[in-house]
């Protein structure tokens, strides 16, 4: 997957960026992959608009006593988590998605992104999807 990035000509169509995210530890030798789309909307203030996909993610049970997904949105170098996604499977439960709304109110940070398999609030797994949001 490339990084893409679209400028619609009209000044009221939001800019879209789009990121991979790439599978690590547990999931490195899974046939998986994942996005990280970053739009900017035309709500007033601009809101920023974050969507997570991962695709061909397995059932979470294939890491452990897992039976979600949870994303972690995190500013780099920074302590404290910006948000917390949690994805929910297709229809079809080939891929997981999330999508949250995001105010900043001025210079965008950068943004990483990890998704780990979860139970609960307190069985979280390794990370197995990671990559940056916003860059």
């Amino acid at each position: 997957m490339e990084n893409s990035e679209q400028h619609n000509n009209n000044e009221n169509q939001p800019f879209i960026s789009t990121n991979p995210l790439f599978p690590t530890g547990p999931a490195e030798k899974l046939f998986i992959a994942g996005a990280s789309a970053f739009e900017i909307t035309t709500f007033t203030p601009p809101v920023q608009r974050v969507t997570i996909l991962g695709i061909n993610l397995p059932e979470p049970d294939t890491f452990g006593p897992y039976d979600s997904y949870v994303a972690t949105l995190t500013v780099p170098d920074s302590t404290s988590t910006l948000a917390t996604l949690y994805l929910v499977p297709t229809e079809d439960s080939q891929n997981w998605v999330a999508s949250t709304l995001l105010d900043f109110g001025g210079t965008l940070p950068f943004i990483d992104v990890s998704v780990r398999p979860q139970l609960g609030a307190q069985r979280i797994g390794e990370i197995v999807l990671q990559g940056q949001v916003f860059s």
